[in-house]
């Protein structure tokens, strides 16, 4: 497949300065995708672009802005009213875990806002044109913690089941239409992650590493509604739809209580 022809000749990527958004940037250069990357911390994002344009031969715009901060989307689509955007990478994103009422209420909400309301937003934005051109892609950064109840990770959980299920629906909405959408489920994966969402120990789960997430994302967009990366992380996800909820409320309770500080 021509991705630059199918999603391109711009690609967006949400929190492209670290872990998956980063490889996103990468393996979508890897492809001859044009990059917008959009996150907080310019220099990495200034730093991961010239890389990209320097071995790639691509263009690339960066915009440093905190999604969570009033009119943030709209300055994206300020930004790159210039541009024909073909794919959107919903993946900015982050976690909290811990006894509920021993979060701060603020990062709770902020969190609810970049997980949810600004895929939102920027899909708004962006697929009315995919749709008249009839061709692109979206993608939204699920978790095998949208499958089940999420005790100790409530709130981040809850997050997820949206992104599952807008992602899977708008699947179903556009298929045939040209554009594609995924919702892609990683497990524990080596990034920020954890140390932002405060779990001390991600155990044997965590040996996923970005590179393959990602490249499993990429090949399931256009043939799948949703994809859960990793083997185990698929018979666990499928399990837990012939448990009882009780049980799985209990088994998700008991491991992630074991894992966080509060």
């Amino acid at each position: 497949m021509d991705w630059k022809e199918k999603y391109g000749p711009w690609a967006l990527v949400t929190g492209a300065s670290s872990g998956l958004g980063a490889e996103f940037i990468v393996q979508l250069a890897e492809r001859g995708l044009n990059l917008i990357l959009v996150a907080r911390r310019k220099d990495r994002m200034d730093t991961l672009a010239q890389q990209m344009r320097e071995t790639h031969g691509i263009s690339t715009r960066v915009i440093a802005v905190d999604l969570t901060s009033d009119g943030a989307c709209d300055l994206v689509a300020r930004e790159t009213a210039d541009l024909e955007v073909g794919l959107l990478i919903n993946n900015a994103g982050y976690g909290l875990s811990g006894a509920y009422c021993d979060l701060d209420p603020q990062k709770q909400a902020n969190m609810t806002v970049l997980n949810c309301v600004v895929p939102v937003l920027l899909t708004n934005h962006f697929l009315p044109g995919m749709v008249e051109r009839k061709r692109g892609g979206l993608i939204f950064l699920a978790s095998t913690a949208a499958y089940q109840p999420t005790p100790y990770l409530g709130t981040y959980g809850a997050t997820k089941a949206f992104n599952l299920m807008i992602g899977e629906s708008l699947w179903h909405e556009y298929r045939g239409s040209g554009v594609d959408s995924l919702a892609l489920s990683p497990g524990f994966t080596r990034t920020e992650f954890t140390d932002v969402a405060n779990i001390q120990d991600a155990g044997a789960f965590r040996e996923a590493t970005p590179d393959v997430v990602v490249a499993a994302g990429l090949r399931s967009l256009g043939k799948t509604p949703s994809v859960v990366h990793g083997l185990t992380n698929k018979v666990l996800a499928f399990s837990v739809r012939i448990m009882p909820r009780r049980l799985v409320m209990a088994i998700t309770g008991a491991a992630l209580k074991g894992r966080t500080s509060n």
